[in-house]
């Protein structure tokens, strides 16, 4: 987006520096300055004006598609101050209560978050002031009419879009509702679309008046003879407008902005801000009452971490002064609070509260409270999930002897709706026990808790809480409630600061990155392997001396108990529980391109992470395969193991056979290894018996392979076969394999010999000639061309083909 350095100025105290510091410093701290035009003074601008091309990404489209919003950013990268005269005010003086009143409604609250909306009279249509083109000029914008060029002016501004109607058109009851289908709308650039039951719109009670947020309708545009207009100012669901703005082709300065999402208190600014504007361009104008329709009012969001937090995110060493001073520079108010401190002035004022379920924080606290709200509410600052059991999932599990002041008791109730998977975090990670209930414990055997048997927020002691309930298991989710943390009250447009790692990137970027010091990590043991990394490679060098090679498959699937919220694909949808599927895959590849290997048998394992029970553990996986020539590998994998045994030190290994045919193997090797001391020294892995390893290009064509037998005399070598092959000379040849030989004694003619015959030893080789090309799909036929030069070089050479 284009900025005018003269509508920054206007939102910041001081001066602001040359047209490079702001380059600098923005494309150091937050955005990409693409281009810098200077407007020469008498040519577009009054006052000459600099205009910046900055690239915003989605994440910051919230907020920073707005000179508003881009003067903030200046503010905390510069060290400069905020124009606080220049926030958005309700101007009443030109208030007048006979101006008719705006009907509006909201089909379904879930499209539209919030719709504001008031009527202006007296309003006069015509040019807009100089200052207003020339604002609007700088940053490519067409001057329309002074209505209109206020909405843009608005939008640019505020980065609110805006709409204004002409009264006359609209009759009734301005409404968001889907479109019904083969409705119809001619918009304001004169396209015709036919609409259908998916699109958003706005609407009267008799007609179509736009797509909402995206762009107005012809027939209810503002007119040269316009004399009232009625404000439209809304948010809506994201979602659906970029679904709308991809299926009819209409893509608007406006649907950028609300397809990534913008903050509701916008709406407001942007209605007072517009009909502010009108006053001061139509002296005569005057406004009626506003007209507020919002279902789910937004509350502050807050956001805590604390300094050790901080920097352990960042690897810094940041100090307190340095913390609060970046936060000021950003306009975040923020508080420092100790969380054990709080939860315990606060609970007492709970107790009490009435229970609800479903609740919402941010329309029901204090007063009303779930069992996971609660919780919730008491942990500010901590970010936690939503619900009980991704409460559960989220938590670092602990023992009942291991219960300090604020951990989590978790319990399953045996009424109501019991939820056996989680649905915010980590989705789909089965709980069998199921749970639905949650309290806080407050030491000395006490528990808070929102029940629905009493109706209310109590506090029992946990052997009444027990009672009626299983208790699933407990949980920690923050190791230090002592520890200060700077809670943030996040501004509202901020919508992309959710968690403390945002809070951490927001301290470090104004800070400047480039000033942070690359240290290295702390190791507990200098030079030392992981432990899982030191005992995997030792039975890596059994495995590859058994002839073993190591497969990495997809943790992906289509089979797990997890299941990730955007699935890569319809068939990885699912994090894997163990690794038997993608090695059955890989061993059924490979086993298809035995020959193109020169295998017999393929043998193959895998070291990988699998899902399972809530957790992430390692399991090993062992597979063999040789087409189902061999009955089964148990004498040999027993061999292995016993090694494997040896080699670490334990008593037994306990295996899952996935598979007999192909013989498939599963270990949980974090199971095996749990009581095996950890590494003292550096052990270098030496996987002597390992070949020598090249690498070259795979083709993507099949092979084709081709399979020899013939007698030669016993002198005949099979590397002078090999040689013979070499003479050849077929580049299409991808390998030559020697899969049988033996030697017998031949009767041949000779008329020389009493008996007529003489006996020669000779020697049978049978071999394989597999045929594969770079640039295309070979056929049989010509293989079967390519095959006649090695048959008449072996003839010529004396060789009996078989």
């Amino acid at each position: 987006m284009k900025f005018s350095k003269n509508w920054l100025q206007d939102y910041i105290v001081e001066t602001l520096p040359s047209d490079e510091v702001i380059e600098v410093a923005l494309n150091k701290k937050a955005f990409e300055v693409e281009e810098t035009l200077n407007i020469a003074e008498g040519i577009q601008a009054t006052y000459g004006d600099t205009v910046f091309d900055i690239k915003v990404l989605p994440n910051r489209a919230h907020d920073a598609l707005g000179h508003h919003g881009m003067s903030y950013e200046l503010c905390a990268s510069l060290g400069l101050t905020f124009n606080k005269e220049k926030e958005v005010k309700d101007d009443q003086s030109y208030y007048d209560k006979s101006v008719a009143n705006v009907s509006v409604a909201i089909e379904d609250a879930r499209m539209c978050t919030r719709f504001m909306s008031v009527r202006i009279d007296n309003v006069v249509v015509g040019e807009s002031p100089k200052w207003l083109k020339e604002r609007l000029a700088a940053i490519g914008q067409r001057s329309i009419n002074n209505i209109v060029d206020i909405t843009n002016y608005v939008q640019f501004s505020l980065n609110k879009p805006m709409h204004a109607y002409d009264a006359r058109s609209i009759k009734g009851t301005l409404v968001a509702r889907l479109a019904k289908k083969g409705e119809e709308l001619l918009t304001l650039d004169d396209k015709h679309l036919t609409l259908d039951e998916h699109t958003l719109v706005i609407a009267d009670d008799e007609k179509v008046l736009g797509l909402a947020g995206i762009k107005g309708g012809k027939y209810s545009g503002i007119q040269s003879d316009t004399t009232s207009i009625i404000l439209e100012s809304a948010n809506f669901n994201p979602v659906l407008i970029r679904k709308t703005a991809e299926r009819y082709g209409i893509k608007t300065d406006a649907s950028k902005r609300f397809e990534n999402g913008i903050a509701n208190n916008l709406v407001i600014e942007g209605l007072h801000m517009t009909a502010n504007m009108v006053h001061a361009l139509c002296g005569s104008a005057h406004k009626g009452e506003v007209t507020d329709i919002y279902p789910k009012k937004d509350t502050p969001y807050y956001v805590g971490i604390s300094k050790k937090e901080l920097n352990d995110i960042l690897g810094t060493s940041y100090d307190d002064s340095l913390i609060k001073k970046t936060l000021e520079q950003l306009s975040f108010p923020y508080e420092v609070i100790v969380p054990h401190d709080y939860i315990t002035t606060l609970y007492p004022t709970l107790i009490g509260a009435g229970y609800k379920k479903p609740s919402s924080m941010r329309e029901d606290a204090p007063h009303l409270f779930s069992c996971s709200s609660l919780v919730s509410y008491l942990y500010k600052g901590i970010w936690m999930p939503s619900l009980s059991i991704d409460k559960y999932v989220f938590s670092k599990k602990i023992t009942e002897s291991e219960l300090r002041f604020g951990d989590l008791i978790f319990a399953n109730t045996g009424e109501g709706k019991i939820r056996f998977e989680s649905e915010e975090f980590l989705r789909g990670t089965h709980v069998k026990e199921g749970v639905d209930h949650v309290g806080v414990y407050l030491g000395g055997g006490d528990v808070l808790h929102a029940t629905k048997v009493q109706g209310m927020v109590v506090k029992e002691n946990l052997e009444a809480f027990k009672q009626g309930r299983m208790i699933v298991g407990f949980g920690r989710v923050c190791d230090d409630l002592n520890e200060e943390r700077y809670v943030v009250r996040v501004p509202s447009v901020r919508l992309d600061v959710r968690i403390k790692e945002d809070l951490a990137e927001e301290i470090g970027r104004v800070i400047g990155y480039d000033k942070l010091t690359p240290v290295l990590p702390k190791l507990a043991s200098v030079g030392v392997l992981p432990r899982v990394t030191h005992y995997e490679n030792s039975v890596r060098e059994i495995l590859f001396a058994h002839g073993f090679s190591e497969v990495i498959t997809y943790s992906f699937g289509d089979v797990g108990e997890v299941t990730l919220v955007k699935g890569l694909a319809d068939d990885k949808e699912k994090l894997r529980a163990s690794l038997g599927n993608g090695v059955l895959g890989a061993l059924t590849r490979n086993l298809y391109n035995a020959p193109l290997l020169g295998k017999k048998t393929i043998k193959i394992f895998e070291f990988g992470n699998v899902f399972t029970g809530g957790k992430e553990v390692k399991h090993l996986s062992l597979a063999l395969d040789d087409g189902g020539k061999k009955s089964n590998f148990t004498e040999e994998v027993e061999m292995i193991l016993a090694e494997i045994k040896r080699t670490l030190s334990v008593s037994s290994i306990e295996c899952d056979t996935v598979s007999v045919k192909p013989y498939v193997i599963e270990i949980d090797f974090d199971t095996l290894i749990a009581s095996l001391p950890d590494p003292t020294t550096y052990e270098a892995p030496t996987f002597a018996s390992l070949p020598t390893i090249t690498y070259k290009t795979v083709s993507p064509y099949p092979f084709i392979s081709r399979d020899i037998a013939m007698w030669v005399p016993a002198s005949v070598t099979w590397e002078s076969i090999l040689t013979l092959c070499d003479q050849v000379g077929n580049p299409l040849v991808a390998r030559v394999d020697l899969f049988d030989t033996f030697s017998k004694e031949i009767k041949e003619i000779d008329t020389t010999s009493p008996d007529g015959f003489t006996l020669q030893r000779k020697t049978s080789y049978a071999f394989r000639l597999v045929f594969q090309s770079y640039e295309k799909t070979l056929t049989d036929e010509e293989v079967n061309t390519h095959m006649e030069a090695y048959y008449t070089l072996f003839k010529e050479s004396g060789y009996e083909i078989r």
